[in-house]
């Protein structure tokens, strides 16, 4: 009984170690795997959340620019020729022969002033030009009784001057006659004076009846030109004040809108490009489909300080009549390009306090601000002259939270 008990302990002993061994080796593996398994996930959640948190940005690349391109610019339709009408004289308006649209021709009459009062004045004027004339003619006939009595005064006093030798005369008839014809002469000269006092008087009036009658002439309102009546300001029965006083009012105003101006505002960056005779095209809202063809006249050739911009004028016919002065359109003119330049989207540029520039991406996922210069600002697209090479890849529309040297993700 004793032998065999001792003979069945050894195999329990061993089983007991072998499970014991087992245990510990999984106590082991579970401490040394365990944590590097979690660490490895926290690792993973990192690498996960840092790549969430960078900001995701959409990039462009720059493109070569066309060697020739379109600018549109706005303009006002202006007429050839406009003029206000005023009157010359004072007077009533006795009557009118055109209202506002009326197609009229040079120098037809569009009214007839009433002036009562030039035309009086008129009248005495005249009447002082007859009364100036009969003064000159009696200042002659004065200038030849002096002259006459003159000659008779010379006469005396050289018959006289012999005589005395002779003891004729006595020396007292001869003074008498010397100073009878000293007093003869001076009539004379007097007379001749008075002729030329009454001839200047006669000029004058003559000159003032030329001036009323002149302004007598202003009573008939004729158009400048050929055009249309724009606005009529008088009724019949008005009274209307010379306009060359301050205050007046105008009567009329004609504008001749067969050919039409259309100033613009060319920019700094185009107005080198832009020359006298070039061909533009017009467009306006209110004819779709149209396109007027247009040409350029001329230009200030000078850059205003303030606005960097180029005033320029264009004509465009009007013969049809399609067109109205006032109206507003669109003039483009096909521009050549100075250089080679690359355009981008205009989301693209940023425009802050620091000025104009663009936002990069480089190759290692790093965003770096870039200054750039642009030349012709063509809406959703702009020119770019300087600070780009062309192979850069730009952030499309950055976001002003980015900020130099941050790292990014691209977009997929």
């Amino acid at each position: 009984m004793t032998s065999t008990a001792t003979n069945t302990n050894p195999p329990r002993r061993q089983t007991a170690r072998i499970v014991g061994a087992v245990v510990l080796l999984g106590v082991l593996l579970a401490i040394g795997i365990v944590p590097r398994v979690i660490r490895g996930r926290e690792a993973r959640d990192v690498v996960q959340a840092s790549t969430v948190l960078l900001p995701e940005v959409t990039v462009v690349h720059p493109e070569l620019a066309p060697a020739k391109s379109s600018v549109s610019l706005p303009g006002n339709l202006l007429p050839l020729y406009s003029a206000s009408i005023f009157a010359r004289t004072s007077g009533y308006v006795e009557k009118r022969f055109v209202d506002i649209g009326s197609h009229v021709k040079a120098g037809q009459v569009l009214a007839i002033i009433a002036t009562p009062e030039v035309d009086q004045q008129l009248n005495q004027a005249r009447a002082d030009v007859l009364q100036a004339a009969a003064a000159v003619e009696q200042s002659k006939a004065a200038l030849e009784q002096a002259q006459a009595n003159l000659d008779i005064a010379r006469i005396t006093r050289n018959r006289y001057t012999p005589l005395i030798k002779r003891h004729a005369v006595t020396q007292q008839a001869l003074d008498e006659a010397d100073a009878a014809f000293n007093a003869r002469t001076a009539d004379a000269s007097a007379a001749r004076a008075n002729i030329d006092v009454t001839e200047a008087s006669l000029k004058s009036k003559q000159a003032n009846v030329e001036r009323l009658s002149a302004l007598k002439g202003f009573d008939r309102i004729v158009a400048p030109f050929e055009g249309v009546i724009t606005s009529r300001n008088i009724e019949q029965g008005d009274l209307v004040n010379d306009g060359s006083n301050g205050g007046a009012k105008s009567l009329f105003s004609v504008a001749q809108s067969d050919v039409l101006r259309v100033q613009v505002e060319v920019p700094q960056s185009d107005a080198l490009a832009i020359k006298a005779g070039q061909q533009a095209t017009l467009t306006v809202q209110e004819r779709p489909g149209r396109r007027y063809i247009a040409t350029v006249t001329r230009s200030a050739e000078s850059v205003d300080l303030a606005a960097r911009t180029m005033l320029t004028e264009v004509q465009v016919d009007n013969h049809d009549g399609s067109l109205l002065p006032g109206m507003y359109g669109q003039v483009s003119f096909d521009v050549a390009a100075s250089g080679p330049s690359l355009i981008i989207p205009s989301t693209a540029l940023v425009i802050d306090k620091n000025g104009m520039h663009v936002v990069s991406v480089s190759a290692d996922s790093r965003v770096h601000f870039i200054p750039v210069n642009i030349g012709q600002d063509q809406g959703a697209q702009v020119e770019i002259s300087q600070g780009l090479h062309g192979g850069e890849t730009l952030v499309s529309n950055p976001s002003d939270l980015l900020s130099d040297g941050q790292k990014v993700s691209l977009a997929q």
